[in-house]
């Protein structure tokens, strides 16, 4: 019988191939494993990395809200969304800028991002008292401590001083009976004037000079330094002589008022946005108010305080008497703040009278004043002020101002200014470039806003 030799060693082939196989199946699987595994970790870290962004962009955003709208809010906050936390710092740069930094953290994944604000509206007041078309008129030992621009006349009695220069604008401007310390420029200086400083006209009038004059006509003048003239009659000259005068006189500029109508609406309408009150009258007690239009007058008498939170607008009249206080609040810091009382284009509407010992006061910081600014037009007075009353800033854009009897101020600007009786102005350097913190939407503008880290 013939039997076919069976082949015990067939099947080592077949699993040594299929040994082979799991493993490169193996390797296949692995290194697709891995990708995944590796592009899912990488997708949690771009996910949490999201998520740490928007969670400092919420806290900037909270931070944000609160400010502009004059919430409380600590220098440090921190916000939990979602079982994760950002924490905002604020800080102040200056009077007049706030940085807010927020730092989320997600997993351990931190964003940052950083907002930068700047105080609202500035307004330049380079002068101790700027004056329009209506001129300047002071009488009895009535000061100005600082420089003096104005585009009508200058008139001067019974010892009325300007420390500082005097400037009067246009072809045809009159400084006239004024005692200025420091240089003056007009058309004409006449009127027994005396110049500190140096003089700079077309005709000289019975002027004592101090300095230097150059002038097309001077007489009965004293003049304590060089002059420059074409004709000359019954002067006293110390210095040198130089004529003709080679010189051609120049006006000074005429000057815009330094507040738009454009500005004086946006403010009217920071004021409405708080809403609405009717005509607001107290002789006692604390009061906080702002932003709010007062469609009516506001009346404080006796020991009266009023705390000034945002702008404050008044349709009627404003009267303050008898040691009444009105103040801006403490959060404005370092900034300025508005009460403004009238109507446009109305002569009727926005009279302003401060009287006995009334005190108009700042924040409490350096830098910062309250103004108080009446849109009423010339034809009678837009605001009085006197005995012995304080304020900052007055404004009357085309009104009148009269200050009297021992009033003192930081600045005033009007159509048309009186002075009288002892009342000084004492110009602050500050006021130069100054910051109005106007209300919840305009109090801070965004100058910057990014990611950092």
């Amino acid at each position: 019988m013939n039997f076919n030799k069976v082949k015990r060693n067939s099947g080592a082939a077949m699993l040594i191939s299929v040994v082979f196989f799991l493993f490169i199946s193996l390797a296949i699987i692995s290194g697709l494993v891995s990708s995944t595994v590796r592009e899912f970790r990488n997708a949690s870290v771009d996910l949490n990395s999201k998520k740490s962004y928007f969670l400092a962009e919420s806290g900037s955003e909270d931070a944000l809200y609160r400010i502009l709208n004059s919430m409380a809010i600590e220098a440090s906050e921190t916000i939990t969304l979602d079982s994760n936390s950002t924490t905002t710092t604020i800080t102040s740069i200056g009077s007049s800028a706030k940085q807010i930094t927020s730092l989320g953290d997600v997993g351990n994944l931190q964003r940052k991002t950083n907002v930068v604000l700047s105080a609202g509206v500035g307004v330049s007041f380079s002068y101790g008292v700027q004056v329009g078309q209506g001129g300047l008129e002071m009488s009895n030992s009535s000061k100005v401590i600082g420089n003096t621009y104005s585009n009508g006349n200058i008139i001067g009695t019974n010892s009325a001083r300007i420390q500082g220069t005097a400037i009067v604008s246009g072809p045809t401007g009159i400084i006239d009976g004024m005692d200025v310390d420091g240089d003056a420029w007009s058309y004409t200086i006449r009127g027994t004037s005396t110049v500190g400083g140096n003089a700079t006209h077309s005709v000289l009038q019975n002027t004592v000079v101090t300095g230097n004059v150059a002038a097309d006509s001077i007489s009965n003048c004293t003049i304590g330094g060089t002059v420059k003239y074409d004709t000359r009659s019954s002067c006293t000259v110390t210095g040198a002589v130089t004529t003709p005068n080679p010189d051609v006189f120049v006006s000074a500029d005429i000057l815009p008022l330094p507040i738009s109508e454009a500005q004086i609406d946006v403010w009217e309408s920071e004021a409405v946005s708080g809403g609405t009150l009717g005509s607001q009258t107290f002789s006692s007690g604390t009061r906080n108010m702002g932003p709010k239009k007062i469609n009516g007058n506001l009346i404080m008498s006796n020991d009266a305080e009023l705390v000034v939170t945002g702008i404050l607008w008044v349709t009627g009249e404003i009267k303050l008497s008898n040691t009444a206080i009105i103040r801006l609040s403490s959060s404005f810091g370092g900034n300025s703040g508005v009460v403004m009382a009238g109507i446009d284009e109305s002569s009727t509407a926005g009279y302003i009278e401060i009287s006995n010992s009334v005190q108009a006061l700042g924040s409490g910081s350096i830098g910062s004043y309250i103004m108080l600014l009446s849109q009423r037009e010339m034809g009678s007075t837009a605001i009085k002020t006197s005995n012995s009353s304080t304020a900052a800033i007055l404004y009357a854009g085309e009104g009148e101002i009269e200050i009297d009897n021992s009033a003192a101020l930081k600045e005033v600007t009007a159509n048309k200014l009186k002075i009288t009786n002892s009342a000084t102005v004492t110009y602050e350097s500050g006021l130069a470039n100054n910051n109005f913190f106007s209300g919840p939407s305009g109090s801070w503008t965004v100058q910057s806003w990014g990611e950092t880290q």
